[in-house]
């Protein structure tokens, strides 16, 4: 709350990276042109791009994904988009097929260019690499 101020949701700029360093590795940012997408990678840590195998910065958000996984991952940044509100989902990570076996634990938040529309979101997700365990302690 402290990084929105009053505004409905915080701008890119009140987000900054050196405040965050630790958590770096583990985020990362879509863009969002409208609500219903297209949805851009702008930005993935270095642990997402180490568990999914590659870095897809500038691709489409569902690159790579199954049919059924890419849905969910439009679904998710849309009500992101339409509601103003942070999203938290927890599961297997069944969008990677060789990895489904592993948890995840992740939220997505909105943000905006200019304090005005949500033109972003913000993502932070953790990947248990011990099947059965939390992944945020």
């Amino acid at each position: 709350m402290s990084k929105r101020g009053t505004k409905t949701v915080p701008a890119r700029a009140d987000i900054r990276p050196s405040e965050i360093k630790a958590l770096l590795p583990d985020v990362m940012i879509w863009n969002a042109e409208a609500v219903g997408g297209p949805y851009v990678i702008r930005l993935v840590g270095e642990h997402i791009v180490r568990f999914v195998g590659r870095n897809n910065t500038g691709q489409s958000a569902t690159i790579g994904m199954p049919d059924d996984a890419a849905a969910m991952m439009n679904f998710i940044l849309t009500k992101v988009l339409e509601t103003r509100a942070p999203l938290f989902r927890s599961g297997k990570a069944f969008w990677h097929l060789e990895k489904s076996y592993r948890n995840f634990e992740a939220c997505y938040l909105p943000m905006s260019s200019d304090a005005g529309a949500v033109t972003m979101v913000l993502g932070g997700i953790k990947f248990d690499f011990a099947t059965g365990q939390s992944v945020l302690r």
